[in-house]
């Protein structure tokens, strides 16, 4: 009888501490969110399929860190468990991107005005390339004011010379091509490409759930790509971090 009691009273505690609202942090890789997670406190698990949710708080403030995995089905599949599943306000994906703009350098960072999924074509029947079948705009817009704090962090942290704001580009592409960049660039003004934002930004609308990605560049994203990403993955997902917690305090 104790036992079922326990198990009953461990239940519902947990229930009252997911049903807080909180302020989800997701990356999509371990090196991205792995300098978060010390930093949390009054940590709690949860699992769904193979997505491990981290409940807490971060400078007191209710937190929700998770690694989505790589690509747009697996953001997508995240912020939905997010939405549906947890008392989420907002979103911040934190992680590292290509850069398409030629005046960006490694460690430079991008805060998100604007998300597209440059890898969604329908131009055969009409629509601009990243235009979604049933929406009238390609780009997915972020919360001005949860930009508005990341530009502010990213200024306290790194200056105003190393931050820029504008739009970043997503597809299910690890990009390593001059010619691929510089369509990106022109095609939509792009100052960054990764493989997760704009799938997120398109589920996040669905819940009208406001968002901001903030990406550090790892590299050009041209044939040199792979060897930097290899070389500053680490470097630059923790300067992206170093931003988002001074977001949070």
């Amino acid at each position: 009888m104790f036992r079922i009691f326990a198990l009953l009273l461990t239940l519902f505690s947990f229930n009252c501490f997911a049903s807080v609202a909180r302020i989800a942090i997701v990356g999509a890789m371990d090196v991205e969110i792995e300098g978060i997670l010390p930093k949390l406190t009054n940590v709690k698990h949860e699992t769904i399929g193979n997505h491990i949710f981290y409940i807490g708080e971060l400078n007191k403030k209710p937190v929700i860190v998770t690694k989505s995995g790589v690509g747009k089905v697996n953001a997508a599949l995240t912020t939905t468990l997010l939405a549906s599943k947890f008392n989420v306000t907002s979103i911040i994906f934190t992680g590292i991107a290509g850069a398409c703009s030629p005046d960006l350098e490694p460690m430079d960072v991008v805060i998100s005005t604007a998300l597209v999924q440059h890898d969604v074509d329908l131009t055969a029947f009409g629509n601009p390339i990243g235009l979604l079948d049933g929406y009238e705009n390609r780009e997915f817009l972020p919360s001005e004011s949860l930009v508005n704090q990341a530009l502010k962090a990213a200024h306290s942290v790194l200056g105003e010379d190393k931050v820029t704001t504008g739009t970043i580009v997503s597809g299910d592409q690890f990009i390593a091509d001059k010619k691929k960049v510089a369509f990106l660039y022109q095609e939509f003004q792009a100052k960054a490409v990764e493989m997760e934002g704009a799938a997120l930004a398109q589920v996040a609308d669905q819940f009208n759930i406001p968002y901001v990605v903030i990406r550090t560049i790892s590299d050009k994203a041209d044939g040199s790509a792979s060897l930097t990403y290899d070389e500053m993955k680490n470097t630059t997902a923790h300067n992206s971090i170093s931003i988002l917690l001074e977001m949070f305090k």
